[in-house]
């Protein structure tokens, strides 16, 4: 009994630090990110300032507040959406993160306002679902603002093979908008 104790301790440990630390050792594209920003905000000189006390909270998410001239411009969110695997996602959510899920990381900026001004995925890890990579796709979110819900398939164009992927960004860039909405106040 002592065994299988202490074996669950080392495998739910070693589950709880690759989930923690997974995200870090993925390097964030600042140049990409910096060049976005400057694009949306015609060339301007600005620091990219982390909101410090958001980022420690959830290791899979950063944010970092736009300031040109000393005046806040916007909000740059980088997180990683996780979705099913096809055929994945237990109904009992008894298996891992590692064995229901993919992943895929991406950055999105806003205006003083909070207006989604541009999204960009620069990490596709899932095996399906590419299209959401898609320009064309991607600028159906220009704009919102998180004043009113999204409902993928509507509001958001359904893509034929990349439903999860497709959904789980819609949701996600509902929750970044509603935590940059709290940091406007």
């Amino acid at each position: 009994m002592l065994k299988l104790v202490s074996i669950f301790l080392i495998i739910f440990s070693s589950v709880i630090q690759l989930g923690f630390s997974a995200f870090d050792d993925v390097k964030i594209p600042m140049k990409k990110i910096e060049k976005s920003v400057k694009k949306e905000f015609m060339g301007s000189e600005f620091k990219l300032l982390p909101i410090d006390g958001y980022n420690k909270q959830n290791p899979y998410t950063k944010i970092y507040q736009i300031e040109s001239i000393n005046e806040y411009q916007g909000y740059v969110y980088i997180s990683r959406v996780f979705s099913c695997r096809s055929g994945g996602c237990d109904a009992d959510g008894q298996s891992s993160i590692n064995d229901s899920f993919e992943f895929f990381d991406y950055f999105l900026v806003t205006n003083y306002a909070g207006e989604v001004l541009n999204v960009k995925i620069y990490n596709y890890q899932a095996t399906q679902g590419h299209q959401v990579m898609s320009r064309g796709w991607l600028k159906q979110f220009v704009g919102f603002n998180g004043e009113n819900k999204l409902d993928y398939g509507s509001d958001i164009e359904a893509i034929s093979g990349a439903t999860m992927s497709a959904s789980a960004l819609t949701k996600d860039i509902q929750e970044a908008e509603k935590i940059i909405r709290k940091l406007i106040g």
